[in-house]
Formats: C-alpha cells, sequence, structure tokens
C-alpha cells in the first residue's frame, strides 16, 4: 500500500498531525560561503529577515568543516573562493553519505555557459548570479526549503506507514455507516482475509458475532453522540473463514470535510482470555482442594467426603463418569464404594483385585491410561461394559502412608488426551482421596477401640457395683434397679442427654465409699456407736478421694459424694443446703430411699407404696428436694394427695 493511499484525504488527521509538526518548522539552517564579506553580510540580512538561521565561511575547506559539524538545509556557494573553490567543495558534499543530498545553489558572476554546465556536473541544484536579484534569490530560498520540508514530511509519511504495516495489531479507519475504509496487512490477517480489499467497503459489524453485537453497537454510539472520544470494548469476532476469537477493540473519533470517522485499533486477545480461563480454572480446583480438605477434617463419613471428591471431580475435569473403589483388607476385593455417571448395573459391585483395569492399577500402584479404549483389548466383563459406553479411561491408586487403600475411576465417552495440568489436579484428588479414607480408617478403629475400653469401664463399674451390693448386704440388684430409677427420673425432670452417662456410673458407685468402711461397723448387727457413725459418715469423702483420681469418673462424682446431703442442710459430709447440692445426688437420693424402703431387709419387710409415697411427702424440704419428690410422685401417677 503506497503513502498516497493511506493519506487519501487531504484532512486526515495522521496527515494534518505529520503538516502541522513541519508547520511549526519555519527556521531552516542555510550556509554562506563567500570570500567577499560585503556579499556575506548581504545574504546574512536577507535571510535573517526571512527568519533563517545563518552560518557563515569565508572559503571552500571552512564551507566543508561547518557543512560536516551543523548539516545545513541548504548551501549557498561562491564559486571562485581561495584554496577550495564551489565546484570542488560542491563535488565533496556530493560524496559524503550524510550530506550527498543537500541542496546546493552556486553563486557566481561568471554568466558563460560552460561553468554552468561544470556546476551541474558536480551536483550544484541550481545558480544565483551577481550582482544579486534579491526576488530571484528569495524565490530560489523558497522553494528549496520548501522541498525541503515536503521531503521530510513524505519521509515520515513511509516511516509511519511502515509502522502501520508491520503492526502486530489490526488498525482501519471507518465512516459513519462502519464500513472500513483504510485497512492495514495485521486487520485482513486476524479476520482470515485473502487480501486487504477483500474487506474494503465491508462494515465492521459483519465480523463482529451475534453475541457482541450489542455491546458493539452501545460503543459506537456513545462515539456518534459524543458521550466519548474514545472506547475501549472486547467482543467476539468472526473471521471470513467462520473462526471466531476474542478481540478488543480501541475506537477513536475525528471529523473532516467529507464527515465523521474512526479510526479503531484490534487487538487479539486469545492468549489472554485463555490465560485468565486457565488462572479461573486454578483459583477453582484449589478451591475444591480446599473444599475437600475442609470436608475431611469438619466430617469423618467417608461416604460424604467421597461424594463431595466426586462432584468436585466430574465439575473440574469435565469428565462423564468416576468411582472409588476401596480394597477390603479381609477380602482383598476391590468394593465400588462411591459413583458418579455409572451404569446402575456396575454400581455396588465388588470385583477381585486381579481383575480388569482397575485391579491393574491397584497391582501395580501406577496410573491406567487408556486414551482411546479399544474393547477387544480389555479382558475384564466388568472392563468390557465400561468400554461399551465410554472412549477414555484412566485408573489412578489410592495411596496413604505407603499403603495401598484403592482406586479411583475416571471415564469419558469421547476420546482424550489430558494436559499437565488436568493430571496435576487429579492427583491431588487422589492424594485427598486416601487421606479421607486414612482418616476414616483411623477415626473407626480409635471409635472401636473406644467403645471396647468403655465396655471394659463400664463392666468393671458394674462389677465393683455388685461387689459392693454383697458385701453391704443390700438386696440383689438394688444397685441396678436404683441406677435405672435414677436415669429415669432425671430424663422426666429434662436433664442433658450427655449428663446420662455420668448419671449412670455416679448411681452404680454412689456406695464405693463404703469399701474404705472396716467390715465390724458396716456389718454390725446392732446400732452404730457415735464413733462408729463419725466413720461411716466419712465413707462419701473415701468416695471423692478415689474416683476423682480417674480422669473419665470425676464428672461422675456428684452422686457418690453428696448423696447423704440434706435439703435442710442436716446431711453429710459437707453440710449442703438446697440447691448447693448437685441434681443428680437431689434425684438420686429420693430413688434410693424408696428402692431401700420398698425391698425386704432382714430387720422389716418392705413398705407399701402407700407408706413409702407418705414418707417421701413428708420428709420433702426437709430431707428431699420438694420439686424431685413432685416429680417422682408424678412419674408414677400419684401427683395428688391419698
Amino acid at each position: 500500500m503506497r503513502i498516497f493511499l493511506l493519506f487519501k484525504s487531504a484532512s486526515h488527521p495522521l496527515r494534518m498531525e505529520i503538516q502541522r509538526h513541519f508547520a511549526m518548522e519555519k527556521t531552516s539552517t542555510i550556509l554562506i560561503a563567500d570570500d567577499d564579506p560585503g556579499a556575506r553580510l548581504i545574504l546574512q540580512r536577507l535571510l535573517a529577515r526571512e527568519g533563517h538561521r545563518v552560518l557563515m565561511a569565508q572559503n571552500g575547506a571552512e564551507a566543508l568543516r561547518q557543512s560536516i559539524e551543523h548539516t545545513p538545509d541548504l548551501v549557498l556557494l561562491d564559486v571562485l573562493m581561495p584554496e577550495l573553490d564551489g565546484f570542488e567543495v560542491c563535488r565533496q558534499l556530493r560524496c559524503h553519505p550524510r550530506l550527498r543530498e543537500i541542496p546546493i545553489l552556486l553563486v557566481t558572476s561568471l554568466g558563460d555557459h560552460q561553468s554552468r554546465v561544470q556546476g551541474l556536473s558536480v551536483g550544484a541544484d541550481g545558480f544565483i548570479s551577481k550582482p544579486f536579484d534579491m526576488a530571484e534569490l528569495l524565490a530560489h530560498v523558497r522553494t528549496i526549503t520548501r522541498l525541503n520540508r515536503y521531503r521530510r514530511l513524505l519521509a515520515e509519511q513511509e516511516r509511519f506507514q511502515r509502522l502501520i504495516e508491520l503492526s502486530p495489531e489490526g488498525i482501519a479507519t471507518i465512516n459513519a455507516e462502519g464500513r472500513l475504509l483504510l485497512i492495514n496487512p495485521a486487520l485482513a490477517a486476524l479476520l482470515e482475509a485473502p487480501s486487504i480489499e477483500h474487506l474494503l467497503g465491508d462494515t465492521l459489524q459483519t465480523y463482529v458475532h451475534v453475541a457482541s453485537l450489542d455491546r458493539y453497537q452501545a460503543g459506537m454510539q456513545a462515539l456518534a453522540q459524543g458521550v466519548q472520544q474514545v472506547s475501549r470494548i472486547e467482543v467476539l469476532l468472526v473471521g471470513v473463514n467462520g473462526r471466531s476469537l476474542p478481540a478488543e477493540i480501541s475506537l477513536g473519533r475525528f471529523h473532516d470535510q467529507d464527515g465523521a470517522f474512526a479510526q479503531i485499533i484490534i487487538r487479539d486477545i486469545s492468549e489472554r482470555k485463555r490465560a485468565e480461563a486457565q488462572i479461573h480454572r486454578q483459583v477453582s480446583r484449589l478451591t475444591s482442594l480446599h473444599a475437600i480438605g475442609v470436608a475431611i477434617t469438619a466430617s469423618l463419613e467417608l461416604s460424604a467426603t467421597l461424594d463431595i471428591l466426586l462432584d468436585r471431580l466430574i465439575e473440574e475435569l469435565h469428565v462423564d463418569a468416576a468411582s472409588v473403589l476401596l480394597l477390603n483388607p479381609r477380602t482383598m476385593n476391590l468394593e465400588v464404594t462411591c459413583s458418579r455417571g455409572m451404569p446402575s448395573t456396575l454400581v455396588g459391585v465388588s470385583l477381585c483385585s486381579e481383575e480388569g483395569l482397575a485391579g491393574m492399577a491397584l497391582r501395580t500402584q501406577q496410573t491406567v491410561s487408556l486414551a482411546n479404549v479399544q474393547a477387544e483389548m480389555l479382558i475384564s466383563e466388568r472392563d468390557q461394559a465400561l468400554a461399551a459406553l465410554f472412549a477414555a479411561y484412566f485408573a489412578v491408586p489410592l495411596r496413604a502412608r505407603g499403603e495401598i487403600k484403592g482406586v479411583i475411576e475416571i471415564m469419558l465417552r469421547e476420546s482424550f488426551t489430558p494436559d499437565d495440568h488436568w493430571w496435576t489436579f487429579l492427583e491431588a484428588l487422589a492424594m485427598q482421596a486416601a487421606i479421607a479414607i486414612e482418616t476414616s480408617v483411623l477415626f473407626e478403629q480409635l471409635r472401636r477401640t473406644h467403645a471396647e475400653l468403655k465396655q471394659s469401664y463400664d463392666a468393671t463399674i458394674e462389677g465393683w457395683s455388685r461387689a459392693l451390693d454383697l458385701r453391704d448386704r443390700e438386696t440383689e440388684g438394688h444397685s441396678e434397679r436404683v441406677t435405672e430409677l435414677t436415669l429415669r427420673l432425671a430424663r422426666w425432670m429434662g436433664l442433658p442427654d450427655e449428663q446420662m452417662e455420668h448419671i449412670r456410673r455416679g448411681a452404680l458407685l454412689h456406695d464405693i465409699g463404703k469399701m474404705g468402711v472396716p467390715d465390724a461397723i458396716l456389718l454390725k448387727p446392732g446400732p452404730l456407736s457415735v464413733d462408729e457413725w463419725a466413720i461411716m459418715r466419712q465413707h462419701p469423702v473415701y468416695a471423692f478421694r478415689w474416683l476423682s483420681a480417674i480422669p473419665f469418673l470425676q464428672p461422675a462424682l456428684d452422686i457418690p459424694y453428696a448423696h447423704h446431703e440434706r435439703w435442710d442442710g442436716s446431711g453429710y459430709p459437707r453440710g449442703l443446703r438446697g440447691e448447693q447440692i448437685p441434681i443428680a445426688a437431689r434425684i438420686f437420693t429420693v430413688v434410693d430411699v424408696w428402692d431401700a424402703l420398698r425391698s425386704d431387709r432382714p430387720y422389716r419387710a418392705a413398705w407399701t407404696e402407700e407408706q413409702t409415697v407418705a414418707y417421701l411427702r413428708s420428709l420433702a424440704g426437709t430431707h428431699f428436694d420438694p420439686q424431685v419428690v413432685r416429680a417422682f410422685l408424678e412419674m408414677f401417677g400419684y401427683d395428688k394427695e391419698g
């Protein structure tokens, strides 16, 4: 494309800008070389009035030196000068690589034809005769300086045109109708046009994807209405061959005598969009890994964690199906524990660890990768069933602490070759799955161990309780009865469930302190002396000393330590009063008395229900908490007098 095509409008903004630049540059540097001081002075005054910068030399050698140093815009050379005449200076300037284009006018008083021919042969651009014709002189100077300016203008235009032609971004001018007028090669390549001429006259809107039309039209309208002088929009372009690409369009508005126009710069932002999409994927995948990590720490339910893991896997890797197969350490079979997108016939199945592709991943502890599954190459019936539905298959072993825990399978309906980012995320998911499995196994082992230990504790406590009953000659099953009845009343009164285990243990061990009371006192058939009662009343203190040394029994101390305290403060060992007495002990006291009175003893027969109810009512507010007594009687249906 030639420069006159690029700037075919005289008022094109680019051309006008360059012309303004050179219009400001009125001053030219002119070198006057003459051995006549009077001639030099006349020329210097005349040219200075025109606004030019004037240099002067009095001989040819000085003219050469000043030309090399200052690169003047015009040289006025006297023909007859000492040392080097004007012809020789002109010849040497034309041989100099940097100065050969400088305009040279020979100033001469010689009027013969031969001198003029000689001057032209050494490269002079013209002649000025002595004595000077001022009008002729100024006409020559003005013509040459004007030509110099236009020569520089053309050079700048050519350089700018070259810059536009070499630009990797699409550049064009469009008119008010949006039609393409001036186009650089990069824009033609961007739109996959066979040539620049193929696009000339088309509207740019023709190449804007329908999804971006509203955005493009809004940007053009804002320019047309003067709302914006420069607009930048992102659109989806569609090339001549139908390929779409994301682009950023910068629009600038201008006017000339031919109407309104806009300059556009179009940048292909495919790489930027791909980078943004990659960053978005990475953030999304990191978020997914974080969510799975939170699920592992927040929930010890393996199935719930694996559900989250597979959901994230399907979403982030854009696969069609996935499953987790766990290794059963007892049978050494792989069992499908969790799946997505799998046929129902293959969900919940168990397969031998030697079987198929999943078994291969388990045995070799290496990833199995089939980007294009060939059904005839598969031996396992399960693998053949999968191959009938899916074209790509991947199996990753799940390892934790050096032990294989199972396999995670991924399937796609079309052939697929993963990239490094895909593999990295899958391997991270497999690691998370292995951690979840290991955590679940460890928790289950811990839960089982805890249950066994708790069972052992409870068996020991129950054994102590039976031994105490036998030693204290209580009726058979007394401790079990008061324990169950105490728990029943506690629930009736609305005590929290988390307290029930401690209440049960405290009730079973309510008389554990009697282990410290000598048999002579504990089993004495007759009344106890004052000193003996003092020892007997120490058994709650003994219970506190023994049980407080056992951490898991410390919460159960309320009943053994306080079940002989009384509501009015007359009890022992601490003389607690009212609600100072723990609620569990207040409940147990009522139940203990009820069971004792309703049981046969060697020294008396069991009381009737009516007698026992009357006794409890009579001591409510003194020995017993009246609210506990009321709740106890309501629970048995004795909530009314008589």
